[in-house]
């Protein structure tokens, strides 16, 4: 059951002064100059600032249901660094067709409504991800034996489910009621490289599912932001150009669309010189922008066996041109925000048993350098 309550604004503030606690959560953060405190660690730093008070629009990160409801001591470091940082918060899988939609016009809300009443108690946005994608289809849907017209039905209804169930979800701030659930990933990675990629969505539907499902978002909700999201949006320009073409034909022929999400899947030394480009050309489209899953792997060609200062340091300038470029060139209308896509290093989807580490804690919740970096991106100073 979705609940409402009346909250002063959308941001979580902490009555703590420190940032996220280096060394565990009983140690004291050295909150000096650089933040580097009296720390020996050449892989950590003390951090002096929690990311969501450097920017004004949401830094937000990744939970699951399960997280947020646990008592274990690691998720109640987790739930502690997630309400010192950040201010928005998006399901890494809670959220998707594949846990959502059982059936038939069969519905399971539960863990969605879960991440969604922790956000209402404690004051944070919530963006949805995602109402389509080709790697979260529940095996009911991918093996329907129905006709494309049933198919297609059965996914218009669970859009429209879906949309209007968390529409329900509302806070009063300053007197207004507004949404919890600010914005939708309507359709994730619809291009395979610069072409569409061939899904079952595209195959039953048809070469329109893309407009159709914006379509669809709309009608269920007609003020929730809408972004089509994608990876390699920076760094494989031919994608960006096929991306931001399909987008510019959405708006001249009145497809429903809010926001562009660029995923920022990057690599310690990948892009270089295209980040800033691909960041102003989504920018140009006018639309809003979201930084929406950031890591940074620092161990892309296994090519060490544990992170090194030197390869710290290089991931941690890639953070801080992420933050930068994102900060200074998009325009503030635009900025929708910033999601970092985990907390620790152990579990990231790109951890691999160790071999990388592409977050900005590591396992023990200590602030990396990685963190350094994007806080220095955050407060406008630049790595180039």
């Amino acid at each position: 059951m979705l609940c409402l309550l009346v909250i002063a604004g959308c941001s979580s503030e902490d009555d703590s002064p420190s940032g996220p606690i280096v060394g565990g959560p009983t140690d004291p953060v050295d909150g000096g100059g650089d933040g580097s405190g009296d720390n020996d660690d050449p892989l950590t730093y003390n951090a002096a600032q929690d990311l969501k008070e450097i920017v004004d629009f949401p830094v937000g990160n990744i939970v699951s249901a399960n997280r947020l409801g646990s008592s274990s001591a690691s998720n109640e470091t987790f739930r502690e660094v997630l309400l010192e940082e950040f201010n928005s918060i998006t399901a890494e899988n809670d959220m998707k067709m594949a846990n959502m939609f059982t059936g038939p016009d069969t519905y399971d809300f539960s863990d969605g409504d879960a991440i969604v009443d922790y956000a209402i108690e404690n004051g944070l946005r919530v963006h949805g991800h995602t109402l389509v994608w080709h790697s979260s289809i529940p095996g009911w849907l991918n093996n329907f034996s129905g006709t494309d017209e049933e198919f297609e039905t059965q996914v218009e209804n669970y859009i429209k489910a879906t949309v209007s169930h968390f529409a329900e979800a509302t806070v009063v701030v300053d007197g207004e009621e507004v949404p919890v659930v600010k914005g939708w990933d309507v359709v994730n990675e619809a291009f395979d490289g610069a072409g569409y990629r061939n899904s079952i969505f595209r195959e039953r539907i048809g070469s329109d599912y893309v407009e159709k499902a914006f379509q669809w978002a709309r009608e269920a909700d007609p003020d929730v932001k809408l972004f089509y999201n994608d990876y390699n949006v920076a760094g494989e320009v031919s994608k960006r150009n096929a991306i931001i073409n399909m987008i510019n034909g959405f708006l001249d022929n009145d497809v429903p669309i809010d926001g562009i999400g660029m995923q920022m899947h990057l690599n310690y030394n990948w892009p270089t010189d295209d980040l800033p480009t691909a960041i102003q050309d989504v920018a140009d489209t006018g639309l809003l922008v979201h930084i929406s899953e950031l890591d940074v792997k620092a161990n892309p060609n296994d090519d060490i066996e544990e992170l090194t200062e030197e390869r710290a340091l290089a991931q941690e300038e890639q953070f801080q041109k992420a933050g930068y470029y994102y900060t200074e060139l998009v325009p503030e209308e635009q900025q929708y925000g910033l999601t970092i896509w985990g907390f620790r290093d152990q579990d990231s989807w790109l951890y691999e048993n160790g071999s990388d580490w592409p977050l900005l804690y590591n396992n023990e919740f200590e602030t990396k350098l990685a963190h350094r970096g994007l806080a220095a991106g955050l407060s406008g100073e630049s790595a180039d």
